[in-house]
C-alpha cells in the first residue's frame, strides 16, 4: 500500500461524502486505502460512509477525542508506506495522491509535503504554506504592523508571498499532510494535548527537529472548506480561543514557559490596541461596515483579552 488517507470527522456528514467521493474519482497511478475516524457523530456520518462507500476503513469513537487522538487512532490502522491527513471539508481537484508520492518518492530528504489549499471562489489560503509562530511575528499581527512592512514584519502566513509557487517551508496546513509513516510512528504521531489548532504546527516543528525538510507543492490543488467542525460550535468565539489556547501550549512545549507567558501578555496589549483602533475609527466602521460585525469584532478581542488574563469562559458583550 503507498498511501493510507486518514480522515477525521465530526458532523461532517456531507462534507465528509464529498471528500470521499473526490478522492476515488480523481486517484489514480497510486494504491491507497481510506480510513475514517468518526468523533462521535450526531449527524449520521458513520452510517452514511458504512452505506455509501463500504471499502473505507470506518474507526467509530465513543467521543469527540479532537483532531490529534483521532490521526492517532487511524494511524494504528494504517498499512501505506505514507500516511495523509486530510480534513473531511476538502475537495480534490487533481491527482493530488499521486503528484505528492511521486514527489516524495523523488525526494528522500523531505518528510513531509503539503498542497495548495483553495477558497470555494478559487483564492489561495494562506495557511496552506507558514512558518512557525514567534512571539515577534504574533505581535506583527496584533500590531497590525504587518501591514506596514508586509515583509520584515510578516505573520506566520507569510501575506507577502503569493503562494504559487513550490518551496521548502516550516509548516503545512493539517487540512492536508502527506508524511512518511516511519517518521511518524517514530514521533508517535500527533500530540494528544492539543485538541484542535496548532497541532500541525507542533507535528511539523518535530519532523523539522528530527532533520527533515518540509516542503510545499504549489501544482497540487485541493478545495478547502475551512473550519467546518467548529463553526457548529454554540459558542461564538470558540474558534479563536481555541486557537490561541493551543498556541499557548506550543510555546510551553517548545519555547519555554516564560515565552508562554510573554505570547498571553502579547494578546492583551494586542487585543486591547485593536479595541482602541476600532473605537477611534468607529465614524468610519459606521459607514463601511454593518452594526453586527462591528459587535463581532469588539467582542472578539475582548474576549481574547480576558482569556489572556486568564478567564475561560467567553461570552458576548452587546
Amino acid at each position: 500500500m503507498d498511501i493510507s488517507v486518514c480522515i477525521v470527522s465530526w458532523n461532517t456528514r456531507e462534507l465528509l461524502c464529498n471528500c470521499i467521493d473526490s478522492i476515488l474519482k480523481m486517484t489514480s497511478g497510486v494504491s491507497y486505502e481510506v480510513i475514517v475516524v468518526d468523533n462521535n457523530s450526531s449527524d449520521g456520518s458513520a452510517e452514511m460512509v458504512k452505506q455509501q462507500f463500504p471499502q473505507c476503513k470506518l474507526i467509530e469513537s465513543k467521543n469527540n477525542n479532537g483532531f490529534a487522538k483521532g490521526n492517532n487512532l487511524g494511524l494504528r490502522v494504517a498499512t501505506g508506506k505514507y500516511i495523509l491527513y486530510l480534513n473531511p471539508d476538502t475537495v480534490l481537484i487533481t491527482n493530488a495522491l499521486y503528484g505528492m508520492f511521486h514527489f516524495m518518492e523523488a525526494n528522500t530528504n523531505i518528510g513531509a509535503v503539503g498542497c495548495k489549499l483553495l477558497n470555494q471562489d478559487g483564492s489561495i489560503q494562506f495557511t496552506c504554506a507558514r512558518t512557525f509562530p514567534t512571539l515577534f511575528n504574533q505581535f506583527c499581527y496584533f500590531m497590525m504592523l504587518n501591514r506596514l512592512f508586509p515583509k520584515s514584519c510578516s505573520t506566520i502566513e507569510m501575506s507577502y508571498w503569493d503562494h504559487r509557487d513550490s518551496r521548502e517551508i516550516d509548516c503545512l496546513s493539517g487540512a492536508c499532510i502527506l508524511a512518511r509513516k516511519d517518521i511518524i510512528n517514530k514521533l508517535q504521531g500527533f500530540d494528544e494535548k492539543f485538541f484542535m489548532y496548532a497541532e500541525d504546527v507542533e507535528l511539523c516543528y518535530r519532523i523539522k527537529r528530527e532533520g527533515w525538510k518540509l516542503y510545499y507543492l504549489a501544482s497540487e490543488e485541493i478545495y478547502h472548506l475551512e473550519g467546518a467542525s467548529s463553526k457548529k460550535q454554540s459558542q461564538k468565539y470558540f474558534s479563536a480561543i481555541a486557537m490561541r489556547e493551543s498556541n499557548f501550549q506550543f510555546f510551553v512545549k517548545h519555547y519555554g514557559k516564560v515565552s508562554a507567558q510573554v505570547y498571553k501578555l502579547i494578546i492583551f496589549i494586542g487585543s486591547v490596541f485593536r479595541l482602541l483602533v476600532i473605537l477611534l475609527s468607529s465614524l468610519n466602521l459606521i459607514r463601511r461596515t454593518n452594526k453586527p460585525h462591528r459587535e463581532v469584532v469588539i467582542n472578539k478581542y475582548m474576549n481574547l483579552a480576558l482569556w489572556s488574563l486568564g478567564r475561560k469562559k467567553n461570552k458576548r458583550f452587546f
